[in-house]
């Protein structure tokens, strides 16, 4: 008897962890027609209770929506710490949105403890996947010294790689950085520049129906 509760209790769990991408992307689906008000009755608690259901069935772009609507208090309580948790599981998933906001979590201490050192780990898995804001945030910090080694070559190629995807402000940045580089290194920096971009993933992509929620922290 004791053994065929134990077999009941692990499909339960099995049932509660199964990742169905099919459902999963159905649920995320219905999930943004209720949080849009599209051919339905705007319905945050609803969209969000579906959002729930994708996320658990294995849906990053669900995860990191719901990672919004904890950290804006959409449809559930206000929960900065959920909030993490969320964008941080889509992070690890491998959604460059999500990592991008794990990043800014670490900056701001929101949900999590401030630790600049994660932000540039996460801001550089992002940037690795064509994220301008993550480029552009990685300049900053490697121009400053923030979590990182200060190091104006490696702010001039992140700002660059930025500043091709129009990133606003990025450009001003390329240029401080350069002008405080050694003269006798900038004959490096297309090098550089070009050794970091063959190592960035191409986002041409169609971008996941979700992307509309990841709006800044």
């Amino acid at each position: 008897m004791k053994k065929i509760s134990a077999i009941l209790a692990a499909l339960a769990i099995l049932s509660a962890c199964s990742n169905d991408p099919a459902k999963a992307w159905a649920d995320y689906e219905t999930a943004v027609k209720y949080l849009r008000g599209e051919g339905v009755a705007l319905d945050q608690a609803k969209g969000t209770e579906y959002l729930m259901r994708a996320a658990k069935e294995g849906s990053a772009d669900a995860k990191l929506a719901l990672g919004f609507s904890y950290m804006k208090g959409r449809g559930v309580e206000k929960d900065l710490k959920r909030a993490f948790e969320n964008f941080l599981a889509a992070a690890e998933q491998g959604l460059s949105d999500a990592q991008y906001n794990v990043g800014l979590s670490y900056i701001r201490a929101q949900g999590t403890e401030k630790n600049y050192a994660k932000a540039a780990e996460w801001f550089e898995k992002s940037a690795l996947q064509a994220d301008a804001g993550s480029q552009y945030n990685l300049g900053v910090m490697y121009f400053n010294g923030e979590g990182v080694t200060r190091n104006p070559v490696q702010a001039y190629v992140w700002f660059r790689l930025a500043a091709d995807r129009y990133y606003d402000g990025a450009a001003e940045g390329m240029e401080k950085a350069k002008n405080s580089i050694p003269k006798e290194m900038l004959p490096e920096l297309d090098r550089a520049v070009a050794k970091t971009a063959s190592k960035i993933k191409s986002r041409t992509a169609p971008i996941p129906v979700g992307n509309w929620l990841n709006q800044p922290l």
